[in-house]
């Protein structure tokens, strides 16, 4: 009998420590995405206030300047949408963006709205699926690790510019800086010019937007790239 309760005790302390070892992982399984978690996380810690919880959608985000944000899932089964660039459309639209003519598979209209008593205005999302797998994440560091870790391609770095990049498909990115003590940006949006000019957008109206026109060499051609940065305070 005694040997008996031995072993179960073994087996539940074996088992608590499996279970706190999972809570506390921070590893991705690749170096490169483990110094993009880091520096990530140390944004998202520096400014607490930024950071929040999207039930319905089961999204953490962080907001940036105006209703501009930055989302990441809790979970890759509670939806299609596991990374999301929320972006102010209104700037966009007086500048010529008519959103019904935007493509569906790049972006998202969501219309003003309030949603937990606050306002919001026009939004455009673009929406970036990792996979449909079932995740238990802990917290909003925990989430964005599992989201790195199904797919180590996602992230790269930039030694040049001492950034990390997000890839969300089709020239869509976000950076941010390796260390945000030695940067004036927290965060950066670029998307392919042409999916938005193909909507309307005149880029000769972007002044005060905070957009930015980019020329990034791409083979044998130019691509424009509209370049937002971001600097929480």
């Amino acid at each position: 009998m005694k040997n008996t309760k031995k072993i179960i005790s073994i087996l539940i302390l074996s088992a608590i420590a499996l279970t706190g070892a999972g809570c506390s992982r921070t590893s991705t399984g690749n170096n490169e995405a483990n110094g993009a978690l880091t520096s990530f996380n140390k944004i998202v810690k520096t400014y607490p206030n930024n950071k929040g919880f999207h039930k319905t959608l089961q999204h953490w985000g962080l907001k940036l300047s105006g209703d501009n944000k930055f989302e990441w899932t809790k979970d890759t089964s509670a939806n299609k949408i596991d990374f999301a660039m929320v972006i102010e459309a209104d700037p966009l639209i007086k500048a010529g963006l008519d959103v019904k003519k935007l493509d569906e598979k790049d972006f998202v209209f969501k219309p003003a709205a309030t949603e937990d008593a606050v306002k919001l205005s026009n939004r455009i999302v673009h929406p970036y699926n990792v996979s449909d797998k079932k995740e238990f994440s802990s917290g909003s560091e925990d989430a964005f690790r599992r989201l790195l870790k199904q797919d180590l391609s996602l992230v790269k770095y930039n030694k040049d510019e001492n950034i990390y990049v997000l890839n969300l498909g089709n020239s869509y990115e976000v950076e941010w800086p390796e260390n945000i003590d030695n940067s004036d940006e927290t965060l950066k949006f670029v998307i392919p010019a042409e999916k938005l000019t193909k909507a309307g957008l005149d880029i000769n109206k972007l002044e005060g937007t905070g957009w930015k026109i980019e020329k990034v060499n791409s083979g044998n051609s130019n691509k424009d790239q509209l370049v937002k940065s971001f600097i929480l305070k």
